[in-house]
This record gives structure tokens, C-alpha cells and sequence, in this order.
């Protein structure tokens, strides 16, 4: 079936509107989130205007980052210190906790190695 294949998780349909009320924060706080390089937009042109659209992956990974920084108030520079050292040691071990658990999920997710890779 040729429509079910269209929507696949990797394939960005959500706007920053949706997207932020979503995971309930501010357009705002998304653009920061693409502007400190912990998320990649896609983006398209509608005329004169670039929108920002997002994946269901997308939306997971932004998912795990808000526990961190809210639940656990992690900083964003402390996230992406995280990451990177998964990035170059995939081995290290994580703590049996939620905070394991999230870095474990983030891990997995398909924008893990393009997204850590450009901090």
C-alpha cells in the first residue's frame, strides 16, 4: 500500500506549532533547541516564508530532551556533553534509572548519530 509507506517516522509533517503544544513549551523554545543544534529542522519554503517541520523521531528525541532538562534540569550544554561521549564510546555504561532509560531511548533513535555528530 503506497499511502501507508508515506507516513513513515522519519518523514516531517509536524509544524512548530503543533509540535510545541505537543510536548507544551513555546514555538520559541523548539527554535532554541535548532538553534543549540540538539534538534535538526527540516524546512520548507511556502512562498517567502520557511517553515520548520518535524517527524514522529523528531518528536521523541525532543521528547527525551525535555525530561532531561526539565525533570532532571539538565542544562543543554550538559546534554550534549552526554551525548557526545555515547557518540564516541557507545559502551559506556548507564545508570539503572529514568535518566539511563532516556539516554538509552536517545541512543536509538535515528537522529542520535546525525544530530550529535554537528554539535
Amino acid at each position: 500500500m503506497a499511502l501507508k509507506d508515506e507516513f513513515t517516522k522519519d518523514k516531517p509533517l509536524l509544524t512548530t506549532g503543533i509540535v510545541a503544544a505537543m510536548l507544551e513549551i513555546t514555538p520559541d523554545r523548539l527554535r532554541t533547541y535548532d538553534s543549540e543544534k540538539l534538534i535538526k529542522t527540516h524546512r520548507i519554503k511556502t512562498g517567502d516564508v520557511q517553515k520548520r517541520l518535524y517527524s514522529q523521531n523528531d518528536v521523541e528525541w525532543l521528547q527525551c530532551i525535555r525530561i532531561l532538562v526539565k525533570k532532571h534540569k539538565m542544562s543543554i550544554s550538559s546534554i550534549k556533553i552526554l551525548l557526545q561521549i555515547l557518540l564516541i564510546n557507545p559502551k559506556t555504561k548507564l545508570p539503572d534509572n529514568e535518566i539511563g532509560t532516556v539516554l538509552t531511548e536517545m541512543i536509538q533513535n535515528p537522529n542520535f548519530k546525525t544530530i550529535v555528530k554537528e554539535f
